[in-house]
């Protein structure tokens, strides 16, 4: 019987600490300002982490406009811009938003209207919010991603919020970019 404890009390103890780093993939992921030039100076960086409550994405940024910030990961790891419609964008080689369902933006995702968490099956990350001083510091969470989804993508901070009234829906231009890798 003393045996059998011993080795259930082992087994316990095993299965207690493997579980407790199940969630531990953590990236951080450094940010630089884009333009239709390229990319520019570094205003901070984002942690990005597994937790047992989802994603965690911790933000310690500089140099925003006050206010709502879009925030994304898009599909390819690269910040540098490209050329649409003949005109050159900010970020456009990271591709479009990461959609690992395929949902897409189509139906189930309208900017019109608020998101409710069944309907971000892509890469959209709840909102940046930067104080007046120009730093977003706040966590946000989402429950669709893990960390290892994402590694050799790229994130995206937008000019404007989501749906900002009068700013263009989705954020607008492509403010600020980071490659997330390992």
């Amino acid at each position: 019987m003393k045996r059998f404890l011993n080795l259930f009390y082992f087994v316990l103890f095993i299965l207690i600490y493997s579980n407790s780093f199940s969630y531990a993939a953590e990236v951080r992921v450094k940010m630089n300002k884009i333009s239709t030039d390229g990319v520019g100076s570094e205003i901070g960086y984002i942690i990005i982490k597994d937790s047992h409550h989802g994603l965690s994405v911790k933000p310690n940024l500089r140099e925003l406009a006050p206010g709502n910030h879009a925030f994304h990961i898009h599909e390819k790891p690269s910040c540098e811009p490209g050329v649409k419609d003949g005109e050159k964008v900010a970020g456009l080689m990271a591709g479009g938003h990461f959609d690992p369902t395929n949902v897409g933006h189509a139906m189930k995702h309208d900017h019109s209207k608020k998101h409710s968490g069944h309907m971000k099956p892509h890469g959209d990350l709840p909102q940046l919010v930067a104080g007046v001083d120009g730093t977003s510091t706040a966590s946000v969470m989402t429950k669709n991603l893990k960390v290892s989804q994402l590694l050799n993508r790229s994130i995206m901070v937008h000019k404007y919020g989501e749906n900002d009234p009068g700013k263009p829906r989705g954020g607008g231009p492509r403010f600020a970019c980071g490659i997330i890798t390992k």
